[in-house]
């Protein structure tokens, strides 16, 4: 599964520098769960920033949810794996979207 986000340029750099801590791993909130999520397959958080898809993560299996907040999940990836694409413009969007680009050589 494929999915992207909208972040501040602010936010991806912060994101990229937590390559370099002790622990890589990073979290990102929806407001609802992804139903195309698919385990024991590789799944994608794609990255857009000013108009432009700039690269994926590769998320995590886990991910965190509130029984309490029904309307908050997390979903969890290793900054390490990052991956820069070249850059394709995406119109604005809120949440998440499946429309997502290509994964570069794939």
């Amino acid at each position: 599964m494929d999915i992207g986000v909208w972040m501040s340029k602010q936010v991806l750099a912060h994101k990229l520098e937590a390559r370099h801590e002790k622990n890589p791993e990073q979290a990102w909130n929806l407001s609802r769960w992804p139903t195309r999520f698919k385990e024991q397959e590789q799944n994608r958080l794609f990255v857009a920033v000013e108009g432009k898809w700039r690269g994926y993560f590769i998320l995590s299996d886990e991910a965190l949810y509130n029984p309490n907040d029904p309307t908050a999940f997390t979903i969890l990836f290793d900054t390490r794996t990052w991956k820069p694409i070249p850059p394709s413009p995406v119109k604005r969007f809120r949440g998440f979207t499946y429309k997502t680009p290509s994964p570069a050589g794939e």
